[in-house]
C-alpha cells in the first residue's frame, strides 16, 4: 500500500513538473483580459497631451509571469500588501515609487522595474527608525527620501533601504508639518507651516534653519493653511494655498510672483487642494480632492485641462483609468510620468504627459478589473 501511494505522489510531482514546463514554453494564457484602448485626455479630436498608463493596488497588480500565473494556481496568492489611506507619492524616474500611507502607518516602496513592494513601517525608536506616522514626503538627487507626519518635531531622511540617516529637528519654526520640497541646487529644504501661514527653509546638510517667508491672512504672499509645495524649473516656489482656493508663486528667497485660482465649481476653480507637481514645461497639475479632478495650467496660470471624475474602484470593481476618489499628492518625474495617490480608491494611478505635440501615445494592457 506504502509503495502504491509513493508511486502516485512521484507521478503527481511528474505531471506538475511538466504542466510547469509547459506553461513556461508556451507563456500560459493570460490570466486577465486585457484591452488595446486608449485612455486620453483631451477626447478626440482634440490633440492628445495626457494619457493613462497603469494602476496599482498591491504587490498582485504587476503583470504575471505563465509560471507566477501557474504557481499560484497551485499555491495561492501571498496576502496583498496593500494601501489603506494613502497621501503623498513620489517617484525615483527609474523606476522606485514612495507612497506614504497614513493608516498602515508606514512608507511603501514599489519597483516598478523589479516587481517588488517593500513596506517600511512606523518604529518605536525614534533614533534608529522612522518614528513617525508619514505624511508627506520629498527626495533628494541621492534619492534619499526626507518625510514629515504626526509624533515629534523632526524632518526623518531614510536612505533608499529605509535606513535613518539624518534627523532635522524643526521645533520652534513649524507649528504643524504639511508639504516639503528639496532644492539641490541650492541645498535647501522648504517646508510649509499649514497652520502658521508660512513657509520654513532649512539647510540639507545643517539642519539649521535659514529663513521664512509668509504670514496668515488672503493678501499676496499671503496663507490659509498652505500645504502642497514643489519648486519648478526656473527655480520658483509654487505653494498650494488651501483655504485660499489658489496657486501662489514665488522666488526661493520669498518674494512674491503671482498667483491663480479661485474658489468655485467652474474647471479652472478649485474646491479642496490637495497636491501640486510641474512637468517638464512648468505646466503645474493640482489635484482637487473635493471636485475628484486634476487641474492643470500652464507656468502663467492660464487653465488648460482637466482631467477624472469622481468614481469609486472600491464599490464596483471596475478599473476605471482617470476616475478619482479623493486624490491627494502628486508628482511628475524627469520622463513626465505622472503619479497621483488616489487615497479612497486604495491605489495609485500613473499617466504621462505627451508634450505639446500630443507624442505617440502607447497602447497599455487594461485588465477589465482590479
Amino acid at each position: 500500500m506504502e509503495e502504491a501511494q509513493m508511486k502516485t505522489q512521484v507521478l503527481k510531482t511528474i505531471a506538475l513538473f511538466l504542466v510547469a514546463v509547459l506553461c513556461i514554453l508556451g507563456g500560459c494564457a493570460a490570466q486577465q483580459q486585457q484591452h488595446t484602448r486608449r485612455y486620453v485626455w483631451p477626447r478626440a479630436p482634440e490633440q492628445p497631451r495626457i494619457e493613462w498608463i497603469a494602476s496599482y493596488y498591491s504587490q498582485h497588480s504587476f503583470p504575471k509571469s505563465g509560471f507566477d500565473s501557474f504557481i499560484e494556481g497551485i499555491f495561492g496568492q501571498a496576502p496583498a500588501i496593500d494601501f489603506e489611506k494613502p497621501i503623498d507619492i513620489k517617484a525615483s524616474g527609474t523606476g522606485r515609487v514612495y507612497v506614504a500611507d497614513i493608516a498602515k502607518p508606514a512608507i511603501i516602496v514599489y519597483d516598478l522595474n523589479a516587481s517588488t513592494v517593500e513596506v517600511w513601517n512606523k518604529g518605536s525608536d525614534p533614533d534608529l527608525s522612522l518614528a513617525i506616522t508619514p505624511y508627506y514626503l520629498a527626495l533628494d538627487s541621492d534619492e534619499n527620501v526626507y518625510t514629515v507626519g504626526r509624533g515629534n518635531s523632526y524632518i526623518y531622511v531614510l536612505n533608499k533601504k529605509g535606513a535613518v540617516v539624518k534627523k532635522i529637528n524643526y521645533g520652534g519654526q513649524v507649528t504643524a508639518p504639511a508639504g516639503i520640497v528639496v532644492d539641490d541646487s541650492t541645498g535647501k529644504i522648504f517646508l510649509v507651516d499649514s497652520p502658521g501661514g508660512r513657509v520654513a527653509v532649512f539647510d540639507k546638510q545643517s539642519g539649521k534653519h535659514l529663513y521664512s517667508f509668509g504670514k496668515p491672512g488672503s493678501g499676496d504672499g499671503e496663507f490659509n493653511r498652505p500645504s502642497p509645495i514643489t519648486i519648478n524649473h526656473k527655480g520658483e516656489v509654487v505653494v498650494g494655498d488651501v483655504m485660499n482656493a489658489r496657486v501662489q508663486v514665488f522666488t526661493k528667497d520669498g518674494t512674491f510672483l503671482r498667483k491663480f485660482g479661485q474658489r468655485g465649481d467652474a474647471g479652472s476653480d478649485f474646491q479642496v487642494i490637495k497636491g501640486l507637481a510641474v512637468d517638464s514645461e512648468d505646466n503645474v497639475y493640482v489635484t482637487d480632492g473635493k471636485a475628484n479632478q486634476i487641474k492643470i495650467f500652464n507656468a502663467k496660470g492660464d487653465y488648460l485641462l482637466s482631467i477624472g471624475t469622481a468614481y469609486s474602484v472600491t464599490k464596483t470593481s471596475i478599473e476605471a483609468p482617470g476616475g478619482f476618489l479623493l486624490p491627494q499628492g502628486i508628482f511628475i518625474d524627469q520622463n513626465n510620468t505622472i503619479y497621483i495617490a488616489d487615497q479612497a480608491n486604495v491605489r495609485f494611478q500613473i499617466f504621462k504627459y505627451l508634450g505639446e505635440g500630443g507624442g505617440k501615445p502607447a497602447a497599455p494592457s487594461i485588465p477589465d478589473k482590479k
